[in-house]
């Protein structure tokens, strides 16, 4: 049997390469043009705010979406519904608990087509220390600079978080469900 030499083993090696699925890019997130909103009806009175602080790291593959990964974080702190009243009820420990628990996130285990520039990712949402998988829908659209906008909205039920609690969880004082929706732009693919 003929040695293998050191070419042969790098000729190997690039071949194995090669044949690995590539990886989807990662994107930059372009904070100062991104959202994340929420809104939630208090007696039946919508009030709506949204996270000023948030990193993302997106790697959005639209060939091989399979390939693609999400994980965001929310600073719980950066809060804000144009209310100082309402932010301090908000932030406090029956609510967020921004200090028992600073951050939300979001990490996503599967990302799948659902068409033409629409996806699903299914992931664990962690608010509060309690984690539930949930599936969100999104749209992206590519734009002439080679950014994207990424899109999408969903529901958590606030009490599967333990977010208020007691009196706040009886009748119709604070409703359940609290509708989430974001805008991500993503910087061009470097």
């Amino acid at each position: 049997m003929k040695p293998v030499t050191l070419n042969a083993w790098l000729g190997i090696a690039l071949l194995a390469a090669a044949a690995q699925p590539a990886l989807a890019a990662s994107r930059t997130l372009i904070a100062k043009d991104s959202e994340i909103a929420f809104s939630v009806k208090q007696m039946g009175v919508p009030v709506s705010g949204t996270f000023k602080r948030f990193e993302a790291s997106i790697d959005l593959d639209s060939a091989q979406p399979t390939a693609s990964r999400a994980e965001l974080t929310v600073d719980i702190a950066s809060l804000d519904t144009g209310d100082d009243d309402a932010d301090a009820v908000a932030l406090d420990k029956p609510w967020l608990d921004k200090l028992g628990f600073p951050k939300a996130t979001f990490k996503s285990s599967a990302v799948r087509a659902l068409g033409p520039d629409r996806y699903e990712a299914t992931g664990q949402l962690a608010i509060r220390g309690k984690s539930r998988e949930i599936t969100v829908p999104f749209e992206t659209q590519d734009e002439k600079d080679g950014s994207t906008w990424v899109r999408g909205s969903f529901t958590i039920k606030r009490v599967d978080y333990g977010i208020g609690g007691g009196e706040w969880n009886q009748g119709d004082l604070v409703a359940p469900d609290v509708p989430v929706k974001f805008k991500l732009k993503l910087a061009p693919v470097r």
